[in-house]
């Protein structure tokens, strides 16, 4: 036991190894990196005057700023988007829960309706959710019918996140 007890000023401190934050790419991760590890992500968009939604979607990064996921054409999702593209993204759970710690990012939304954009986006998002893919697949056949599952591609470029707040119209 009595070797437990040190006196702090017999120990010479390096500053080289003193107490600092380390610095490199898993403490403050890229953009791309938390859409990647997100299990889904919250979007939020305007459905009315003074109105927002938020619904957990399916996602996969392209490039360092920008997110894909897919929707039904039929949808009043694309709908919604098309007469207004702001939506806020925020990293969640499997249950469409926000990530602890995460916050809100700004987006400005468009939809792809054809080009090499909709293989692509479908491949990889098989290729993250592959379980996740029949049971969300189900569930649109039970509530929409015959209206074609993931047509349409929305593209959301993040920006930063901002203290002005998404304005409703």
């Amino acid at each position: 036991m009595t070797d437990t007890v040190v006196d702090i000023t017999d120990i010479t401190v390096d500053n080289e190894h003193v107490a600092r934050p380390e610095q490199g790419p898993h403490t403050q991760p890229d953009t791309a990196t938390i859409w990647r590890d997100a299990t889904t992500v919250l979007v939020t968009r305007v459905t009315g005057p003074r109105q927002l939604t938020a619904v957990p979607r399916l996602v996969i990064p392209i490039g360092d700023t920008q997110l894909a996921f897919r929707v039904s054409s039929r949808s009043a999702e694309a709908q919604q988007l098309v007469r207004d593209g702001r939506v806020l993204v925020q990293p969640a759970d499997w249950r469409g829960t926000p990530v602890l710690g995460s916050h809100q990012r700004q987006g400005q939304s468009q939809l792809v309706t054809a080009g090499t954009l909709l293989p692509y986006v479908q491949s990889e998002i098989s290729a993250k959710y592959r379980w996740r893919i029949p049971m969300a697949r189900f569930a649109h056949r039970l509530t929409r019918r015959t209206a074609p599952y993931g047509d349409v591609v929305v593209l959301v470029n993040v920006s930063e996140p901002s203290r002005i707040p998404m304005l409703t119209r």
